[in-house]
């Protein structure tokens, strides 16, 4: 790689980072996080490496005693030392002509020379300043010189882009048609010659502007190399305002302008690293701005059309971007930025072989999008989705705002691709999980048994130690004890449902539950929905029920409920709900042990298709219940929240009610 490594210490948010890199390098992360800083290090180091531009608001402005900022980039010389030396005279005569690029021989022998001050060829250069000093550079100015040269930069802020002028465009297409002082001083005098060897009006005029200025005693500076090639082409095109289709720019959208100068500029700069000894550095800071997902498409198909001698550097919040650039790049990067006690914590992500066109699943915008989260709830299935998404409780209980909450504990592929562990990112998550995921019951050997994929014999857990102020068990010994429980366990429970008040049953899923907060998995007693019809909501959801049901059937099901023992209520309650058992039987099984009459009523009770929409209709009437109103929507509903008591109420209630969906609810918010 071109740029292959960035090393930056106390410049702005970013404390230290130490980033090696790719062809590609896309760097994501919530708004705040210090994307952009990583970016503006490179900018500000190459804005200093010929010229002074020094600046006071790049030092670390959370700790005032910090004074010194240090950005050190890695530059991999390999392929220029090789070119130079088969291109350069080995006499060493500048004058000589055995070589095709004799008049470039000086400057090959210089980047020779910058060989042996690098390791393998990597050249690392340095810029360190403290404030109220001048910037210090480990090399001098023409070795310096020569790495902006050799590797120079172009930075493209989107979000700064005047869309209607494009005068940025010009300075890439001076980089490009660049020639030579000999050829420059032969197109001058040919120019020279058809301008003024004449007796034409042209000719006259300019004579009269020459005089204006020898009378005046001025004269005008000679154009650099890069803009006296960038005024040549303006004469070319005979002007120099860009068109489309030759309506001016102002006739187009801002995403369409926007895609078409930097896929203009990528395509020059690609130009400029196959035709001249130079391996482009490009900033691409936010470039999705204002893009519809088709244009994002084909920018990001230009991104990794051009050449692997450029070297990008990409902040985005595109996920859309993200992932096509890491399914059509093979040589990509993937960081994650997040802001911890207000410093940039900068991680390289792992990627996975699913990226790529051919995988199995494939990969999806809201996958990516997980990438871009604060914080994530993975879960099983459509009845935790629709609790998460009720935008009741995101009133009542405002972190939910920013938690992020994924269906993908079901799909191994889809959650690698997702879970940030997988993905080597610090972001916070938690798998809400079924009790029978981690653990069941064979009632024909009245047995308990464990799953492996939630408790498994794991020989790392006789390391992990508690701290010395801890008073949580250690994990090995809390596995030990569950495996010993499932084992030894004999309790009773009530045919045909297997409800159980037992104990020991308790015990028993109280040390799964703790065992797996270990693992960032939280898990119910039995489902959501028992979570949801739990012994201290059971009156409120029978009166739910007969909300939603047809009165002979409501009145049929309350006989059955009646007639059964108070373990059993709970759970026949339940089974119309599509919940499952104490012990984790669905309705499909148990109603193999029912005589035909009960299980009739229960399936004219029914209520619990998933798709059905009861868990936000429940509640809705349990809010509506508490609060003592006839009816409730979001607006009334914040304005009530507006008294802090009021809330607090409330919160009391949901609480004393779900118990077990409260303390979940207490768990995700605190990712926040």
């Amino acid at each position: 790689m071109a740029l292959c490594r960035i090393q930056i210490d106390n410049f702005k948010s970013i404390k230290h980072a130490d980033l090696s890199l790719n062809h590609i390098n896309v760097f994501i992360g919530e708004n705040g996080a210090g994307k952009t800083n990583v970016l503006d290090a490179v900018d500000y180091f190459y804005s200093n490496l010929s010229t002074s531009n020094i600046r006071l608001d790049v030092f670390d402005c959370n700790n005032h005693f910090s004074n010194q900022i240090r950005i050190r980039l890695s530059f991999d010389l390999s392929e220029f030392v090789k070119i130079a030396k088969a291109q350069s005279d080995p006499n060493g005569d500048d004058d000589s002509d055995s070589s095709s690029d004799a008049r470039y021989d000086g400057y090959y022998r210089k980047i020779i020379s910058m060989a042996p001050k690098s390791q393998n060829y990597i050249f690392i250069l340095e810029l360190s300043q403290v404030k109220g000093q001048p910037i210090r550079w480990n090399y001098g100015y023409e070795d310096r010189s020569i790495i902006k040269s050799l590797f120079p930069l172009f930075h493209l802020d989107t979000r700064s882009l005047d869309i209607h002028k494009w005068d940025y465009l010009w300075d890439v297409i001076g980089e490009l048609g660049k020639v030579s002082n000999s050829e420059r001083k032969s197109l001058e005098s040919k120019i020279n010659g058809i301008l003024l060897d004449n007796d034409g009006e042209i000719a006259k005029k300019l004579r009269d502007i020459s005089k204006i200025f020898e009378d005046a005693n001025v004269n005008i500076k000679s154009a650099t190399p890069k803009d006296f090639a960038s005024t040549l082409a303006k004469i070319f095109f005979s002007g120099n305002t860009v068109q489309q289709g030759g309506k001016s720019l102002g006739y187009y959208s801002t995403g369409t302008n926007s895609v078409k100068y930097i896929e203009l500029l990528l395509k020059a700069i690609d130009e400029i690293s196959k035709s001249k000894l130079k391996e482009p550095l490009v900033l691409l800071d936010e470039p999705e701005i204002s893009l519809h997902p088709q244009l994002v498409d084909e920018l990001s198909d230009t991104i990794c059309e051009v050449n692997d001698k450029l070297c990008f550097l990409i902040s985005s919040h595109s996920s859309r971007l993200t992932k096509n650039l890491m399914i059509g790049s093979g040589h990509i990067e993937l960081f994650n930025i997040r802001l911890v006690s207000k410093y940039s914590d900068i991680t390289r992500m792992k990627l996975f072989p699913q990226y790529s066109p051919t995988s199995t699943p494939r990969v999806t915008d809201d996958h990516v999008n997980s990438y871009f989260s604060r914080a994530i709830l993975f879960v099983e299935g459509e009845t935790e989705l629709e609790f998460f998404s009720n935008s009741f409780l995101h009133i009542l209980f405002p972190a939910l705002h920013v938690i992020d909450v994924y269906k993908a504990l079901s799909d191994k592929p889809v959650l690698n691709i997702m879970h940030p562990e997988k993905n080597q990112v610090a972001i916070p998550y938690l798998c809400l999980i079924d009790m029978d995921k981690a653990v069941g019951y064979e009632p024909k050997t009245k047995k308990y048994f464990t799953r492996n994929e939630y408790i498994s014999d794991n020989h790392k857990e006789q390391f992990l130690f508690r701290s010395k102020n801890s008073n949580a068990s250690y994990i090995y010994h809390q596995r030990k004890r569950i495996e010993a429980m499932a084992n030894r366990l004999h309790i009773h429970y009530f045919q045909p449902l297997l409800s159980t008040n037992d104990p020991s049953h308790t015990d028993f899923v109280e040390a799964i539950h703790k065992y797996l907060l270990n693992y960032n998995v939280f898990t119910f007693s039995t489902t959501i929905e028992g979570a949801l019809i739990n012994k201290n909501s059971i009156d409120f959801s029978i009166v739910f029920l007969k909300g939603q049901i047809k009165e002979d059937a409501f009145n049929n099901f309350l006989s059955l409920l009646n007639r059964a023992g108070s373990v059993d209520k709970l759970n026949l309650l339940r089974l119309v709900f599509d919940g499952k058992s104490d012990l984790w039987q669905t309705y499909k099984s148990i109603k193999k042990r029912l005589d035909s009459g009960e299980a009739n009523v229960i399936d004219n009770a029914f209520v619990g298709k998933k798709t059905s929409g009861w868990v936000t209709k429940y509640i809705e009437a349990f809010l509506v219940k508490e609060l003592g109103v006839e009816n409730l929507s979001e607006r009334s509903f914040k304005r009530l929240m507006e008294d802090d008591q009021r809330k607090l109420t409330l919160i009391n209630s949901f609480k004393a009610q779900f118990p077990e969906l409260y303390d979940l609810l207490q768990k995700v918010c605190s990712m926040i």
